[in-house]
């Protein structure tokens, strides 16, 4: 017990001092990236994330990790998002508490989720009976919706505050699309944002009807003037996206903000019809990547075609 404590304090101590501390704990990945903030990833080196193949090409394994963000401040740590319910490794509930406990120390635990999907709230089973854990939730996203303890929910509306001590500060900001009222989170000052499925991860944002593409279209819009507004003292040149499936940035060392500009772009583009499009198998409306820059939209290609008509007119 006193060597694992050791361990836990060295990890807080080599995370302040190098951002790329990795370790694995039962089937999950532990990755500072960030002074006080942790990416926790559901793989380990016997479940990789992402499509594993052999030396023929075929698919060996698959591994849609769903990742959670932690974030440290001086009194209070934030959780965000809940992954995927882990089944392959039966310590994975009594090993994402030891993480999180690990980094809690005497400070409070508060968890949100940033949008009503079963692969961002899997874990929940995991800290819903515990007291000492807190939940700060999107009100309109869960509104109606009976899943967490009532005793220890805080709803919160859009542009919310969450002081975590000592100058780490999170803002939340909407951006619906993906889901009716999916919620991003602004490290204040630190030019870090962690966005679900919001924005996607590189490998197309899920949009499933013709509104949830007009809708989508209205939120980058907003997200881009709300970047620039000099009040909101963002650096969209340094800032840093961290999405809900981060393997999904495949090639990409990163997602910065001009993943949000291209976004921009390519919805023009679908617009003209002269986005770079791609046949999927998701679903039966899922059919189509268009792809532009950095930035791609999973829809559908008759939707497309339709509201490219409609731009034309």
């Amino acid at each position: 017990m006193k060597t694992r404590f050791v361990l836990a304090l060295c990890a807080i101590w080599f995370c302040a001092e190098s951002h790329s501390q990795t370790f694995e704990k039962g089937p999950y990945t532990v990755t500072c990236i960030d002074e006080g903030v942790f990416h926790i990833e559901d793989s380990n080196k016997s479940n990789p994330s992402g499509i594993q193949t052999d030396a023929d090409g075929k698919t060996t394994g698959f591994n849609n990790c769903s990742d959670m963000y932690l974030i440290a401040g001086r009194d209070k740590i934030l959780l965000i998002d809940l992954s995927n319910f882990i089944k392959w490794d039966t310590s994975a509930i009594s090993s994402l508490r030891s993480i999180i406990y690990e980094q809690k120390g005497r400070k409070e635990l508060f968890i949100t989720v940033t949008h009503n999907h079963g692969d961002h709230l899997g874990m929940l089973p995991a800290f819903k009976e515990d007291q000492n854990a807190h939940f700060w939730i999107p009100s309109e996203e869960f509104r109606g919706k009976d899943i967490f303890p009532a005793e220890r929910t805080l709803a919160f509306p859009e542009n919310a505050t969450l002081d975590l001590g000592g100058g780490v500060v999170l803002t939340s900001y909407e951006v619906p699309g993906h889901t009716a009222h999916s919620t991003i989170f602004f490290l204040k000052d630190r030019n870090l944002l962690f966005t679900g499925d919001a924005l996607g991860s590189g490998n197309g944002v899920w949009l499933f009807s013709n509104n949830s593409f007009l809708t989508y279209r209205e939120s980058i819009e907003r997200l881009a003037k709300y970047i620039s507004d000099p009040e909101n003292k963002i650096d969209s040149k340094k800032l840093i996206i961290y999405g809900g499936h981060y393997w999904q940035k495949g090639k990409m060392e990163k997602l910065t903000g001009q993943y949000i500009t291209d976004m921009q772009l390519l919805i023009g583009k679908i617009g003209d019809g002269s986005a770079s499009e791609e046949k999927t198998t998701y679903n039966k409306y899922l059919d189509t990547n268009f792809r532009y820059g950095t930035a791609t939209i999973t829809w559908n290609k008759a939707d497309a075609v339709k509201y490219s008509s409609a731009i034309a007119r």
